[in-house]
């Protein structure tokens, strides 16, 4: 896995992990003002945050859990119709946890026609393209955050310079709406307090190096460098050590 890392204006690179498009005490009422301003910043369309399955795995889509720039009346139509259902973002969302392009053409055609209304309709409101990430959270819980542009040659353009900073954006949007459903002490990265292994293991990971070379490093087998990982996510309540690793080092557990 290659080091993400994002210029920070000038010559020096800062990891993309420092740097948020939130302030640290927003809430999800702060979601559509930062996501609107973040797609705009980046010549985007829309942002769509959704909600599919929540921590007890039912279907969990409502108007709570849907943030979204677009059109109300689209947000209305799919809501009321019960779009998720059908919608083939929603779909592979379900099936898949890398981030994957949408739109007219070729993606579409491989479903049915049910699966095609949706996206015939959404193209009267120009959401023609995108691209999503699917998010598994800790408790089980299933959302996609997406970035559309009716312009498929910007949005590759844009995804290939800025992937860093919509990733992070998606981890920290999912945190922001999750975090009312879950305990307090899940969302209390400074509560949280790491053991050394742990520490080095996440430091390393930022770093862009897999398990097998962590191990190598540190002198540890393979699954001890996991355990030490999925130890750390646990503590933090994270999707993964990726994002474990976000936190400490958000949290100044790490640098």
């Amino acid at each position: 896995m290659l080091l993400l890392r994002a210029f920070d204006g000038g010559n020096a690179m800062t990891p993309w992990i420092t740097q948020s498009d939130y302030q640290p005490d927003d809430g999800q009422e702060h979601v559509p003002e930062r996501m609107r301003t973040m797609v705009h910043a980046l010549g985007l369309d829309h942002f769509s945050f959704l909600v599919l399955r929540g921590p007890d795995q039912q279907q969990f889509c409502t108007n709570d859990t849907l943030n979204t720039s677009y059109p109300d009346e689209w947000v209305e139509r799919y809501m009321a119709l019960r779009y998720a259902d059908v919608d083939p973002v929603a779909t592979l969302t379900l099936k898949t946890y890398r981030p994957f392009f949408w739109g007219q053409g070729r993606f579409i055609r491989r479903f049915k026609k049910p699966q095609r209304l949706v996206f015939d309709e959404a193209r009267a409101f120009q959401i023609t393209y995108g691209l999503a990430i699917p998010i598994r959270g800790v408790n089980g819980e299933i959302s996609v955050f997406n970035v559309v542009s009716s312009d498929k040659r910007h949005l590759h353009d844009v995804t290939r310079s800025a992937h860093t900073r919509i990733q992070a954006a998606a981890y920290d949007t999912h945190d922001r709406i999750l975090a009312s459903q879950r305990p307090p002490s899940e969302d209390g990265e400074n509560q949280v307090e790491l053991s050394h292994r742990e520490r080095e293991c996440l430091a390393w990971t930022l770093e862009g190096k897999t398990a097998g070379e962590i191990a190598t490093i540190l002198g540890l087998s393979v699954s001890t460098v996991n355990q030490h990982a999925s130890s750390a996510s646990r503590k933090f309540g994270s999707l993964n050590k990726h994002h474990a690793a976000v936190k400490a080092l958000r949290s100044g557990l790490i640098q």
